[in-house]
C-alpha cells in the first residue's frame, strides 16, 4: 500500500508543471547517543521562532552537547528550521536524510528517507537516534513530509 501511494504521489509531482525544487542548507546530520533521554520520538519538526529553536537546542543537548557545531543564530524573519528525527535504534548503521523539498501548489513537501543496514552488514552495538536538520527560507506555504 505504501508503495502504491508513493507511485501515485510521484506521478502527481512529476505531472504538475508548477512544482519547483526548494533549496535548503544542512545544519547538521548525525546521531543522538542519549538512548532516547532527549525525549524525541520518530518525528519531523518545523521550527519557526527563536524561542522554539532555543527549546529544541536545550532538548537535543540534554545528554550530550550535540549542538556545539550547529549554527545557533538563525534569523527567523528569513529562515525556518526543519528537523527529521528517527526512532531510537539499538544498533548502528541507520541514518535519516531530508533528501529534497518540492514546492507543489500551496505546499512544500520534504522527502525524508530512513536507511538501515543490510542483514549481512556489521554494525556497532550502541543505542542511537539518527537526525537531520536543515534550514530553508521562510514561507507561508504548508509544510508536509513524505516518508520514503
Amino acid at each position: 500500500m505504501k508503495t502504491f501511494i508513493l507511485i501515485i504521489f510521484s506521478f502527481i509531482l512529476v505531472g504538475c508543471p508548477e512544482n519547483t525544487e526548494v533549496e535548503f542548507t544542512s545544519i547538521s546530520k548525525g546521531n543522538l547517543f542519549g538512548a532516547g533521554e532527549e525525549g524525541f520520538g520518530k518525528e519531523n519538526i518545523i521550527i519557526s521562532s527563536k524561542e522554539d529553536w532555543k527549546s529544541f537546542l536545550l532538548k537535543i543537548d540534554k545528554v550530550n552537547k550535540t549542538s556545539e557545531t550547529f549554527e545557533k543564530e538563525i534569523d527567523f524573519s528569513k529562515e525556518k528550521i526543519i528537523a527529521a528525527i528517527d526512532k531510537v535504534r539499538n544498533t548502528g548503521g541507520f541514518s535519516i536524510e531530508i533528501e529534497s523539498a518540492i514546492q507543489a501548489g500551496k505546499e512544500i513537501i520534504f522527502k525524508v528517507r530512513t536507511l538501515g543496514p543490510k542483514p549481512t552488514d556489521m554494525v556497532t552495538t550502541a543505542i542511537m537516534q539518527p537526525y537531520h536538520i536543515v534550514k530553508i527560507k521562510t514561507t507561508k506555504k504548508n509544510i508536509k513530509f513524505l516518508e520514503l
